[in-house]
């Protein structure tokens, strides 16, 4: 026997019809008309439940006849349909034959003649949409090891307190007064910084820091140099001020600074952007020599250097590498953090006006702050869980990158090449041998493309980023084996 199912019925929130109606046309011809229209323009999607004949009546302040008179010739014209204890909806789906013919189209828009500025999209974050076995992203954390749990009960907490409100109060617009003190330790103490409170700003995540710093700092036509390979997101926060990028080339040590010192020699720069501690995409750790030389180069040609420490918990090397804006005669450093993997809250370090210039930038673009997440984490960085959070998945990344590493050196030997990183959440790796993404991407393997690495122009050898932290141990044997298989052919 075969079990006839009920169709499933889409979920819509009733919508609002608007009519004035006039005496030159039938009422119950204009309301017939009126909901064809609002069809065939798009606002009345197939499924939408229509208000009833009585609601409707009431709200044109005619006879419930009429409106039943027109829902009568919608209904057998297959325009809507009435089900039981459902209501009036529109037909779902609508007969394709109604909507090329027999009524004329709603008014087409006039195009947009003013001019605006145009944006091309920027490169997607790599997501896992069901279509994936395997998803090697840029090097993201894995969700399930981060401190949200211990975070939604602080919050929890936070709200049912009677003294909360005093709690959000505790502001000013560079964020949570509390935060700012527990971020400006973690400077002093961890990363050899020697910051006061005002030197901060708490941001609502990692490219919000780029764009407001971008936004800050540079002006139209200004000259920026950017690692190459580099970040593009952060490339992208820089174009939208019109900014003229140059791109410097990486090596085995890092950017090189003597081909932008041949950059400066021509170009007044604004700012240099680097990730010295781990390197994007290629996770070289730059030498204490070549930050050095670096720094002369800032108070030289004066520029501003924009350090992105974009994963500085997670080094694994022995000495863990201080930032350069900690480094003796770093004034003219802006310094980008993260308060904790996964969760949205950054920060920016730099001069105190140029702060307090990035604050009030801020608060033109957003001046409704998360303030119980960021009191939240100034009380879980106070009482040391998010310390506790980062010793315990510290761990479990090294142990997950020496399998990582250890497979790569086996399965992919003259295949790729590749060096155990220092320290960062993901391995870069040349292949011998070309492939394409689509490839990859066919086999069920996600990788992010590797030409959104480089400047649009580059046309030579790409590498490839393969994250590995947000991995378990039986993903990352399955998902490199099936990588390698696929490299062999």
């Amino acid at each position: 026997m075969v079990e006839h199912l009920k169709p499933t019925m889409k979920h819509h929130s009733q919508v609002h019809l608007q009519l004035s109606v006039n005496s030159e046309v039938p009422i119950y011809q204009q309301i017939k008309s009126y909901i064809i229209n609002e069809i065939k323009r798009g606002r009345l999607l197939p499924g939408a439940q229509l208000p009833g004949s009585r609601v409707l009546a009431q709200q044109l302040r005619v006879n419930r006849n009429t409106v039943i008179l027109a829902y009568e010739h919608l209904a057998a014209d297959g325009w809507i349909a009435t089900q039981y204890k459902s209501g009036t909806r529109i037909s779902d789906p609508i007969p394709q034959e109604l909507v090329p013919s027999g009524f004329p189209e709603a008014d087409a828009k006039p195009a947009l003649d003013i001019t605006f500025r145009k944006f091309d999209p920027p490169q997607p974050l790599p997501y896992n949409n069901g279509t994936f076995d395997t998803v090697f992203d840029d090097g993201q954390p894995d969700g399930r090891l981060s401190p949200i749990p211990e975070l939604t009960r602080e919050v929890r907490k936070i709200l049912h307190q009677q003294t909360s409100k005093s709690h959000l109060k505790n502001y000013n617009e560079r964020g949570n007064e509390q935060l700012l003190q527990e971020i400006n330790l973690v400077l002093n103490n961890d990363r050899g910084l020697a910051a006061v409170p005002e030197n901060i700003c708490v941001t609502h995540g990692h490219q919000d820091s780029l764009f407001l710093v971008a936004q800050t700092l540079i002006f139209p036509g200004d000259h920026v140099a950017v690692e190459h390979p580099g970040y593009q997101p952060a490339w992208d926060a820089f174009r939208l001020t019109g900014a003229h990028l140059h791109y410097i080339p990486v090596d085995e040590h890092g950017i090189d600074v003597e081909a932008l010192a041949v950059v400066c020699q021509h170009t007044s720069l604004k700012a240099v952007y680097i990730t010295p501690h781990h390197q994007y995409p290629t996770t070289t750790t730059l030498p204490a020599a070549r930050r050095q030389q670096l720094l002369t180069l800032s108070e030289q040609y004066q520029f501003m250097i924009i350090e992105d420490d974009y994963d500085h918990n997670y080094h694994f090397d022995a000495q863990p590498v201080l930032p350069v804006a900690g480094m003796p005669h770093a004034d003219n450093v802006v310094y980008i953090g993260s308060v904790a993997p996964s969760i949205p809250l950054s920060f920016v370090y730099g001069p105190v006006e140029f702060i307090h210039s990035l604050a009030s930038c801020q608060m033109v673009v957003s001046q409704q702050r998360d303030r119980l997440l960021e009191q939240g984490m100034a009380n879980l960085m106070a009482e040391g869980e998010i310390r506790r959070y980062l010793q315990q998945s510290h761990a479990t990344y090294k142990k997950r990158l020496a399998l990582f590493s250890g497979i790569l050196e086996v399965n992919f030997n003259g295949i790729a090449d590749f060096t155990v990183p220092k320290g960062g959440l993901a391995i870069w790796m040349q292949l011998h041998q070309p492939v394409q993404v689509s490839q990859l991407y066919a086999a069920g393997i996600y990788i992010v493309n590797p030409y959104s690495f480089y400047a649009p122009q580059f046309t030579g050898q790409t590498g490839l980023r393969l994250g590995f932290a947000s991995l378990e141990e039986h993903a990352i044997v399955k998902g490199l084996d099936k990588l390698a298989k696929i490299l062999q052919r």
